[in-house]
């Protein structure tokens, strides 16, 4: 068998855990902290995923082996190439044996859920949101109601980032509530994005959208309510921050973003790991999405004071207050978001200033770092 290990930092100290995803920078953006807390309390990690520039990140960790996968075609669907996904997927887990895996994102959920079984290694599908497959196509949507169904049947767990889509999977029976977890979200590490609490300035307002650009972050009513808010002649400006998803179906091209800059719509800030001095320099964080699991941008913004404004849709709902650190608007709807963000930019700066730290002591309250990683603690002690 031809060895797929790109490197291995130490050998496995205690038992061994697996975390399984379409992306090397997904690992590494959300989970990189719960890795390392985890090597600490003497686990050794494996991460399997394809190849990307974020892959290297794990050279530097003693006590984690990263695995590439070179099956995975997160963006395809193809019934030989998730075949040998599912057939990459169980030569490895076969290999390492690992005390439990965690899996991501649905083909990772999907195929790897079985091939865990075949080999016996306990799973946990993390479902971190419903993605296109449950809105687009119907032919799609049902194959994939079908896989899942008979992939999470095999998990020890299913966890869920908000309870809109723990129902979903409950009421179509993709699996028994009883095997459903709630973790809430990916944890925010509230000392690195610290508070900054709002400051009467005379420059422009600042609204700031950080997503990957594509239609469902709803980019398109972002760009409406920017139309009306400029014939308003409100003193704002208007950002986008997040890289191009190019292959995804949804995907809003890079052609058509210039055209908006040109217009002097939007300032498009381009793309970054540290997206920090981007949210301090902001006002509001806006995200109006048309679904998520449980949005990290807005869990960001709102530790570092930044009042939200987004979609009442699942994910969104769980992190905003209406009226009380942010505002919800209707799904889909360019105009409403339009008069909440106009609500917000008419508020008194005292009011901003109190919207943002009641966001952040939400954020202190139920999203942490630490209560993600204290559950993962103890449901590995459980498992």
């Amino acid at each position: 068998m031809p060895d797929l290990i790109l490197f291995q930092t130490g050998m496995p100290t205690k038992k061994s855990i697996a975390f399984v995803a379409n992306t090397s920078w997904s690992i590494y953006k959300f989970r990189l902290y719960l890795i390392q807390e985890l090597i600490a309390a003497g686990f050794h990690i494996y991460v399997l995923a394809p190849k990307d520039k974020y892959s290297d990140q794990f050279s530097d960790l003693p006590g984690l082996t990263f695995i590439e996968l070179k099956k995975f075609k997160g963006k395809r669907i193809s019934i030989l190439g998730d075949l040998q996904l599912y057939r990459e997927l169980l030569d490895h887990y076969r290999r390492i044996q690992p005390a439990v895996i965690f899996h991501y994102t649905i083909k990772a959920n999907i195929f790897g859920s079985l091939a865990a079984s075949r080999t016996g290694c306990r799973s946990v599908s993390v479902i971190t949101g419903l993605g296109y497959m449950f809105s687009g196509n119907p032919l799609l949507q049902a194959a994939a109601k079908i896989l899942y169904r008979r992939a999470l049947r095999k998990n020890t767990e299913v966890w869920f980032l908000n309870a809109d889509d723990q129902e979903v999977f409950t009421s179509k029976k993709l699996v028994p509530r009883g095997k459903t977890f709630l973790l809430p979200g990916e944890g925010v590490d509230t000392a690195a994005f610290y508070a900054c609490p709002y400051e009467e300035k005379t420059a422009p307002l600042t609204f700031l959208l950080i997503a990957r650009v594509i239609r469902h972050k709803g980019i398109y009513e972002f760009i409406e309510a920017i139309q009306s808010l400029q014939a308003r002649g409100l003193n704002a400006q208007f950002q986008l921050l997040g890289f191009f998803d190019e292959g995804n179906p949804v995907a809003i091209s890079s052609q058509q973003v210039d055209k908006w800059v040109r217009q002097k719509r939007i300032t498009y800030l381009g793309q970054a790991d540290d997206v920090r001095p981007f949210i301090a320099a902001a006002d509001c964080i806006v995200l109006p999405s048309y679904r998520e699991g449980m949005p990290l941008s807005l869990l960001e913004g709102a530790s570092m004071c930044k009042a939200l404004i987004a979609a009442d849709t699942p994910g969104c709902r769980e992190v905003i207050g209406d009226g009380v650190n942010g505002y919800l608007c209707r799904n889909k709807d360019g105009a409403d978001l339009a008069e909440k963000m106009e609500k917000y930019y008419r508020l008194p700066a005292a009011d901003k200033r109190a919207m943002g730290v009641e966001g952040r002591n939400r954020v202190l309250a139920r999203f942490t770092k630490e209560i993600v990683t204290r559950i993962y603690l103890d449901k590995l002690n459980s498992l």
